[in-house]
């Protein structure tokens, strides 16, 4: 409880650590909308996302001629992080010429612009997160150990959806919600029988493949009870359908729509 206190009240870096679409994206916006920084701008990075120069000059931004093709300067994304927190995922893909650089704006709170003789203050909050295991990277030489210790001040280890099944049903119950709002329908709700076939998953892909399942079961059925039988899970835990062709998955879903409506073809559309 007071580490969670000393996270959520204090500007202090936080590391989380777990496998990839356990939710560590998730956890940091929460940390940073439960803090003292609330309110303020939330600046998301994905590290593996860009190659190394792009990342560069979105992180610090440039000034206008810095390399071919800058016509004019560029805030970075620090620029626009000041006052709020940057999120940097995956960050043991951070490239080993950027790291330096990170430090300096982690111990110094300041920053260059790509071509820039000048250096800017930034007020920020770092949030890193990575599934990789950082300690091996640093005995390996792939990043730099005063980095590691700067970042590891408050690790957070997110653990697998596969090592607490007990919360599959709310997270599916929530994710549900979320996904009828965005395409405009339900409410839906789980049948006892897909919330066990949930839970006996083994979930590789953790809550983004969670969330994937789920909106394919949506878009194939007209609610508002999501049975077991419609879930169409994915590999990993030998509880898989064979995959539908996209002519098929269509015909199923008018199928579908025209039996729950009586064959009514305007109101099945």
């Amino acid at each position: 409880a007071a580490e969670c206190r000393a996270i959520l009240n204090t500007d202090s870096t936080v590391l989380i650590l777990g496998e990839t679409g356990a939710g560590k994206g998730v956890l940091a916006r929460w940390i940073h909308e439960s803090g003292p920084r609330a309110g303020q701008a939330f600046v998301d990075v994905n590290c593996a996302g860009l190659p190394r120069d792009l990342l560069e000059t979105e992180l610090f931004g440039h000034e206008a001629g810095a390399f071919t093709g800058a016509a004019r300067s560029k805030r970075g994304l620090l620029d626009i992080a000041d006052g709020g927190t940057l999120f940097l995922d995956e960050v043991g893909d951070l490239e080993p010429q950027i790291q330096p650089k990170l430090l300096n704006v982690i111990e110094e709170k300041r920053f260059r612009r790509l071509g820039d003789v000048r250096s800017r203050q930034v007020d920020i909050r770092l949030i890193a997160a990575a599934y990789q295991d950082l300690g091996r990277l640093v005995r390996e030489g792939k990043f730099r150990q005063d980095l590691y210790f700067r970042i590891h001040v408050f690790p957070i280890f997110v653990p697998p959806l596969r090592e607490r099944r007990e919360d599959i049903p709310l997270l599916a119950r929530q994710l549900l919600a979320e996904l009828a709002r965005e395409l405009g329908r339900g409410p839906f709700t789980l049948s006892v029988e897909a919330e066990r076939r949930l839970q006996a998953h083994d979930w590789p892909g953790n809550i983004r493949e969670l969330r994937n399942v789920l909106e394919r079961t949506l878009l194939m059925t007209s609610g508002p009870v999501l049975e077991a039988a419609e879930l169409r899970l994915t590999a990993g835990s030998g509880d898989v359908g064979d995959p539908l062709r996209l002519e098929q998955a269509e015909r199923q879903a008018i199928e579908k729509a025209l039996r729950g409506e009586q064959g009514r073809v305007a109101s099945a559309a």
